[in-house]
């Protein structure tokens, strides 16, 4: 697996030798781990480095000196056996300097990358790759991509304790919320996407942070990365185990405070950013703690203060001293503390989040922008119809929520396309020459004339065109749909070496990103910087695109759809192997297989192979109108069925929006940004190679089948909720406050 890292994060080497190709995942106990030395201070390479930039000759420079006088003794240095070798590999390396200052880190060799060991407690220690992390940190690179080769036992069974902590009844194995640690890039989180917003919104001068109930220390350890000084209470004794842990793993400096909070504060501190996150509503279960929480407002002194609130009727507030709704517990803080002026900056799942600041201090954030051009544009070829409809679906929204947009679609043409329906101009790369090739100086070139604010790019990945582009326009906002490199690596070889190679640069040059879900915001501000511009957008659907499906028949055979381009991450196997696991209840079921891709053939072949063929339509490739009886005829669809298969929890699938907006309830075995367990149309499975339960999913089907109102119910949560409008909102919001922050920047900068 693929890791990214500050390279500030690898600040010691180990001194026993770990060669990249000797160790992939080894778990070693012992005391190796305590045999290290500085890197900046032990390794030759990178004090040797500073002098060849301060100007100095090789020749006069230490690492060449030793190295030449090893040669002399006979030694082969790099390949090289004469002084004339040496000299000419280390301006080699004065050229792949120059060459990642101006292009960017490009990691080519899948195999020979910067490689790291974790010791006892979580620190990275460097193997390989001295040179490049030189240049690396000389550069002040914000991320470079790493590998962990060797693990201490100690750290491995540390892990395996936050991993039971997960496993606990009532925390669904994930984590409270992100850990900042290359090791848990990938751990299931419950709560994400609530710091881009508040650094985003962050006096900028901003220099110490309270965070009250810190939980492991999230908010202090990225804060503490962006210069802040930090201070995390917590009072609980679990917590406090894992918080200790990961501060020390993290190399973190903030102060742990493990006392009441009322103790801490007393009858004063002063703060300039206090984090209340979802702490606040426990002081209301009392009018004790009610009386504690107005003697804290009163005693702070602050400018500002992020609070997140608690939902309306959450059962922990029932017996409650007094129950304030989101607004009104803005407005009690303002009354009872230093703070006059509030503004919601988010919404989780009808948690709030407010940022409550002083009148006073207005000038001193970024201005407000209301006047600005967006430019969205796409690499699409005509061969792909349904990102197309996508895509012209996104530019209607987003021009609803702010006119001032235009989109511009590249891609190679189809003489059987007529792309001239939809709200976008398609540029035919077909009309210049090497056209493919040359995407991204042709849409540099188109991009210089239109002189956007904001570019709001369709994630391609990246290539040695979107670098340039990158290169040459510093207001770029990236969409994501997926981990990239993790998707490329099965399905596209030469994609993934180029995203390997530029995806980084291009991302840590943008003004930020919108990912369809958490975890893929998660994965690219790892890949970027913790002060870019980031949010969560699940992915829309055009209101008009698909009619209300009819009512199914209320007896005899359960019909079931699943419209894909079939790919191995779609799981249709598991149904297969359900439905030969339990033949008579399979029996009752008709599935409509719709769609090509190329896992059909394994579908097709595995049904036969279990004896299910006859339960099995296969119908290939339909257009909307010809799908429309089957989705009359089915009581439910299929949705995603494997995407742990890509190393994903949560997916934003345009296919499951789509059967919502047709009425259709649906199985899906994945976490949906916008479905959830407790809507009544969802049956959500284990996401994992077991087959699916049909007794389980004979229930479900029935249940669909015999609720009258249930279509019209989810073709009204999809119109509300669903919308490109009201989801291109977000798309506005990002380039506005990107804007904003950018603008606060160049004219600070300047000053």
């Amino acid at each position: 697996m693929i890791y990214w890292v500050s390279p500030e994060q690898i600040k010691m080497c180990t001194k026993i030798v770990f060669k990249i190709y000797d160790h992939k995942n080894s778990i070693i106990d012992g005391d190796w781990d305590k045999k290290v030395c500085s890197f900046e201070e032990g390794t030759m390479f990178y004090s040797s480095f500073k002098r060849r930039l301060a100007g100095d000759p090789w020749e006069e420079i230490e690492y060449y000196k030793h190295n030449v006088g090893l040669i002399a003794e006979g030694e082969i240095r790099w390949g090289c056996s004469t002084a004339e070798d040496f000299l000419a590999r280390c301006k080699g390396l004065d050229t792949i300097y120059d060459n990642i200052k101006q292009f960017g880190f490009c990691q080519t060799d899948i195999n020979d990358f910067i490689s790291v060991a974790v010791d006892r407690n979580g620190k990275l220690l460097l193997c390989n790759g001295r040179h490049r992390l030189t240049f690396a940190k000389l550069l002040k690179l914000e991320a470079i991509p790493i590998k962990i080769i060797v693990r201490h036992t100690k750290w491995v069974e540390f892990c395996e304790q936050v991993k039971g902590y997960t496993n606990v009844p009532g925390r669904g194995g994930k984590i409270y919320a992100p850990i900042d640690h290359p090791e848990f890039t990938h751990w299931p989180t419950r709560h994400t996407g609530r710091s881009s917003i508040i650094i985003d919104n962050m006096l900028p001068s901003s220099k110490t942070v309270l965070d009250i109930g810190t939980h492991w220390g999230y908010f202090p350890t990225i804060l503490e990365k962006l210069g802040k000084k930090c201070v995390g209470v917590e009072y609980l004794q679990e917590q406090l185990f894992f918080l200790y842990k990961l501060k020390k793993a993290n190399d973190a400096s903030f102060e742990i405070i493990s006392e009441d909070i009322f103790d801490y504060i007393g009858d004063g501190k002063k703060f300039d950013s206090v984090l209340a996150l979802a702490i606040f509503h426990h002081f209301l279960k009392t009018k004790q703690l009610h009386s504690k929480l107005i003697h804290l407002l009163n005693s702070l002194e602050m400018k500002e203060m992020f609070l997140l609130t608690h939902s309306v009727n959450e059962p922990q507030m029932k017996e409650a001293y007094i129950d304030y709704g989101p607004e009104e517990f803005a407005e009690f803080i303002t009354k009872h503390s230093c703070l006059d002026v509030y503004r919601e900056i988010g919404d989780f799942k009808g948690r709030k989040l407010y940022h409550i600041s002083q009148s006073k201090n207005v000038d001193l954030y970024p201005q407000p922008i209301q006047d600005f051009r967006i430019i969205f544009i796409a690499f699409v070829n005509a061969t792909y119809p349904q990102i197309f409809k996508k895509v012209d679906g996104q530019i209607r929204g987003l021009k609803a929520n702010h006119p001032n947009s235009h989109c511009i679609v590249l891609g190679t043409g189809n003489d059987s396309v007529d792309t001239s329906g939809y709200d976008f101009d398609f540029i035919d790369l077909r009309d210049f020459k090497d056209g493919y090739a040359q995407r991204g100086i042709i849409a540099a070139q188109m991009l210089k004339r239109l002189s956007p604010d904001i570019i709001y790019m369709r994630y391609p990945p990246a290539d040695a065109g979107i670098e340039f582009i990158t290169r040459n326009f510093d207001n770029v906002i990236f969409e994501h749909q997926t981990i990239e490199l993790d998707e490329l690596c099965v399905t596209n070889t030469n994609a993934f070496l180029n995203e390997l190679a530029f995806g980084s640069t291009c991302i840590q040059r943008s003004l930020g990103g919108i990912g369809v879900t958490n975890e893929i915001v998660s994965y690219e501000r790892r890949r970027a910087s913790k002060v870019k511009s980031f949010r969560v957008m699940g992915n829309g659907i055009d209101d008009n695109s698909y009619p209300l499906s009819k009512r199914p028949p209320s007896s005899g055979k359960i019909h079931a759809m699943c419209v894909a381009h079939f790919n191995h991450w779609h799981g249709l196997d598991r149904l297969i192997k359900g439905c030969g696991n339990s033949s008579e209840i399979t029996d009752n079921f008709r599935f409509h297989i719709i769609g090509d891709g190329p896992s059909l053939e394994e579908y097709k072949s595995l049904t036969i192979k279990l004896g299910v063929e006859n339960n099995f339509i296969f119908h290939g490739r339909l257009n909307a109108d010809e799908i429309a009886p089957y989705a009359d005829l089915c009581a439910f669809a299929v949705g995603v069925l494997a995407l742990f298969r890509n190393n994903l929890t949560q997916i934003a699938s345009l296919k499951h929006r789509e059967y919502a907006l047709r009425g259709l309830p649906f199985m899906l075995a994945a976490e949906d940004v916008d479905f959830n367990a407790g809507m009544d149309f969802c049956h959500i499975i284990p996401p994992n190679e077991s087959p699916v339960n049909m007794r389980e999913l004979l229930n479900f089907g029935l249940r669909c089948r015999e609720n009258p109102l249930l279509r019209l119910h989810i073709r009204e949560y999809a119109l509300n909720e669903l919308s490109w409008t009201k989801k291109m909102a977000t798309v506005k919001e990002v380039a506005k406050r990107a804007l904003e922050l950018k603008t606060f920047k160049d004219s600070t900068n300047n000053q």
